[in-house]
């Protein structure tokens, strides 16, 4: 009940401390940074890569040759195969809190990382160095449910990533906006299962993970919102509905339904009469 009565102040003071946020972010070298990349890849197609279980390190071997996001601890992969992204992202403050010794090795092996400005602070001297670092702003936006309901469009999609990107309560989310601002038209996802095995009410890396991808210690961690998380991908399909760019899910299996299903056989097998 005290929750829910000092909620709306809560938002209000949040919100007024990342307008300011957001004002400083604005005023320096880093949105322009973004922008010299706006439609860098018009045209072309991508794959957003998840670390799933059923991520194969096989399927990256035919992926060599793709515009590939990749995300988090991805890297545990590399050893594998000679398969890298184009583009790392990452964006939880816990996630990070537990990868930023390890950001190193994901941005010295793709051409360009992108990373939130709100936790610059905890980025080794060596990261902030790197010439091909992007920061992004990472807005506040309440998820505060009375009733476990949310209404649709709760998280936006951004069109301008040099002055935003929502996270929508998944690193994919965010992946999806830098690949529509970058100009992709065609976006497939690939190892997002969507789906997350729980032992004793906390997710079980064990069994959340595709192989070779250290888990991340989810006891520090809020249980995933998979409805939120599908709020915000519906808003991503409505943006590339109204904007022309076709995204599909090519993940093998899982439980991710918001998106038209595409076969990854057919799209790696067949990339000369796709292109």
């Amino acid at each position: 009940m005290l929750k829910k009565l000092l909620h709306p102040a809560v938002v209000r003071l949040k919100t007024a401390a990342d307008r300011g946020a957001h004002d400083k972010y604005m005023n320096t070298a880093l949105p322009e940074q973004i922008r010299e990349l706006y439609r860098r890849e018009a045209g072309k197609r991508c794959f957003i890569i998840g670390n799933g279980p059923s991520l194969k390190i096989s399927d990256l071997d035919l992926l060599q040759k793709e515009d590939c996001f990749a995300c988090n601890r991805i890297y545990g992969v590399f050893e594998k195969t000679n398969w890298r992204p184009k583009y790392y992202c990452a964006q939880d403050a816990r996630v990070l809190a537990q990868i930023k010794d390890e950001l190193s090795i994901a941005i010295d092996n793709c051409e360009y990382a992108f990373l939130p400005y709100n936790f610059r602070k905890m980025y080794p001297v060596s990261v902030m160095s790197r010439s091909n670092l992007c920061l992004f702003y990472h807005p506040y936006v309440s998820v505060y449910s009375q009733n476990g309901k949310y209404p649709e469009g709760l998280m936006p999609f951004s069109d301008d990533v040099s002055s935003r990107i929502y996270d929508g309560l998944s690193i994919t989310y965010g992946m999806i906006q830098i690949a529509v601002y970058l100009g992709y038209t065609e976006i497939y996802l690939v190892g997002i299962d969507h789906n997350y095995a729980m032992k004793n009410g906390v997710v079980d890396g064990s069994q959340s993970y595709a192989e070779g991808i250290r888990p991340i210690d989810m006891s520090t961690q809020f249980p995933p919102e998979l409805l939120l998380c599908e709020i915000s991908y519906r808003e991503a399909r409505r943006y590339c509905e109204a904007n022309e760019i076709k995204i599909q899910n090519a993940t093998r299996g899982g439980k991710l339904e918001v998106f038209e299903r595409a076969s990854l056989d057919y799209l790696l097998n067949n990339q000369e009469e796709i292109k």
